[in-house]
């Protein structure tokens, strides 16, 4: 369990922590209005996992290493939270409704919305890998999914809704940044299945969770470091975002999709020889964020 501090470049800090849940690293500097979420980097597999898929496809499935890249956050003022469990058991990033039925042993005991990306394999609970094998060794009874529902979906947004509020009150206004990394290429599940990616991907739910001039201000930031950077394509945004942005008062909610070409080597997950670039522009992003928050919370 990472509970030391992600980036060797930042100062010791002991976390707060959830076993097994959630670990929060708070401001080393002078705080800012800065909330930095890893929700899917997750690598503590709950005992009672399973899956009929070898351990290297179900592990693909994890953003990894995001919790490093994003590890200047405390330095720069901000908090970083971080998902312990996989987003193969239950994914922080999906509503609690967005639930493939296929996957329920049983009636569920409240009507299900499953989106279409649900109905693709990828809602709440993974029926289906990024690659369409079947991710499942069974289906879930309704207290199966309520348990893990309560031991960890709950449990992480209450202690981003609680960061992000009391950041609120204090501040005036939240940055959040929802961090993960993406493929290079679409995978079959994905709406953009066989497409060459960009380098970063910044959403905002097609304008919904964030004012213009902080999506402008992170996707021009990067596209100055040399980066190539998509707006809402292929990823709009999902519940993360969804849940906490409103620009109107004051919170600004982007998602992050780091392609996965620039740090690591997907066949053997081992960092690659580009890693602590991408490190190092993303702690100078964090800076300069930070920097950014400060000035719109002075007005």
């Amino acid at each position: 369990m990472p509970t030391t501090m992600p980036s060797a470049a930042s100062p010791s800090i002991a976390p707060a922590v959830r076993l097994g849940v959630w670990i929060r690293w708070d401001a080393t500097d002078a705080p800012a209005p800065l909330v930095v979420d890893v929700s899917r980097s997750g690598r503590e597999y709950p005992h009672e996992f399973r899956s009929p898929l070898p351990f290297t496809v179900v592990h693909d499935n994890a953003s990894m290493y995001v919790e490093e890249l994003f590890g200047h956050t405390p330095a720069a003022g901000g908090t970083l939270l971080y998902a312990c469990f996989p987003n193969t058991y239950v994914d922080v990033n999906r509503d609690e409704l967005d639930l493939d039925p296929a996957v329920i042993d049983g009636e569920y005991p409240v009507p299900l919305a499953p989106t279409p990306i649900a109905l693709r394999g990828l809602g709440l609970i993974k029926t289906l890998s990024r690659y369409g094998e079947p991710m499942q060794e069974k289906p879930l009874t309704p207290a199966e999914v309520e348990e893990r529902l309560e031991r960890f979906h709950r449990p992480y947004h209450e202690e981003l809704l609680r960061i992000v509020a009391a950041t609120h009150r204090r501040d005036g206004y939240v940055l959040q940044l929802s961090c993960h990394c993406m493929s290079a290429v679409g995978a079959p599940t994905h709406g953009d299945a066989g497409r060459a990616r960009a380098d970063f991907c910044i959403s905002d739910l097609n304008g919904i969770t964030a004012s213009p001039r902080s999506m402008e201000f992170v996707v021009e930031t990067l596209r100055s470091f040399g980066w190539s950077v998509s707006i809402n394509d292929p990823y709009l945004g999902n519940e993360l975002i969804r849940r906490h942005g409103a620009p109107a008062r004051g919170i600004d909610s982007i998602q992050i999709e780091v392609n996965k070409k620039n740090f690591m080597d997907v066949k053997t997950f081992r960092r690659n020889d580009g890693f602590e670039r991408v490190r190092a522009d993303l702690s100078r992003l964090l800076d300069l964020a930070a920097g950014e928050a400060r000035r719109r919370a002075a007005g």
